[in-house]
């Protein structure tokens, strides 16, 4: 499955493709160098397929990509932190 991504001023979202009501999706909002992912949604039916995590780590790798921090502001991307402690680093300090 593939990840796309769009981002404009304030906010960005990571989705499975093609982007449609069908697609997985995590939303952040971007303040200066750090993003609040506000939520995290996958359709029932492709639940359990680890499409969530496959956001994740998209949402990772760009974060590391741009240097910004991450604040879990949905509990998927919370709990998917607490259990990948080498991502600890990417945390925003009010965060840790």
């Amino acid at each position: 499955m593939s990840i796309g991504h769009y981002e404009d001023e304030l906010q960005g979202t990571f989705y499975t493709e093609p982007l449609s009501d069908e697609s997985a999706v995590m939303t952040y909002i971007k303040q200066d160098q750090v993003i609040h992912v506000n939520s995290t949604r996958v359709p029932e039916q492709f639940r359990g397929q680890g499409i969530a995590m496959q956001l994740m780590v998209a949402m990772v790798a760009f974060a590391q990509e741009q240097q910004l921090k991450v604040v879990p502001e949905c509990s998927y991307v919370e709990v998917a932190f607490k259990r990948q402690p080498q991502w600890q680093h990417l945390l925003a300090d009010t965060c840790q």
